[in-house]
């Protein structure tokens, strides 16, 4: 019985685990400094090579340094929900007069 259910789902198992591997695929690099500035570095390159516009550059050097500050946000919120006064805390022991 449970070789049946296990062939009847691996399909539904198999679709769960690529959309989970998309997932975390597609939070790095929503989350990923360096992907960003990789993208700031290149739009740079373009704008000296003359590939894009001065308007265009600054619409996607606006649109990456919002992205860049969103990221930085996060990262402060995730620091600040470990380190809040309730999760934190200090034993100190000691050992008097022997």
């Amino acid at each position: 019985m449970f070789l049946i259910d296990d062939l009847l789902l691996a399909p539904l198992s198999g679709l769960k685990f690529i959309v989970g591997q998309i997932h975390e695929m597609v939070e790095k690099e929503l989350n990923d400094e360096s992907v960003i500035k990789q993208e700031l570095l290149e739009l740079q390159m373009r704008l000296e090579l003359e590939e894009i516009s001065e308007e265009a550059f600054k619409e996607h050097e606006a649109e990456l340094f919002a992205r860049l500050r969103a990221v930085k946000e996060r990262q402060l919120e995730q620091m600040q929900e470990v380190h809040t006064a309730e999760s934190s805390s200090v034993v100190v022991e000691t050992q008097v007069g022997q």
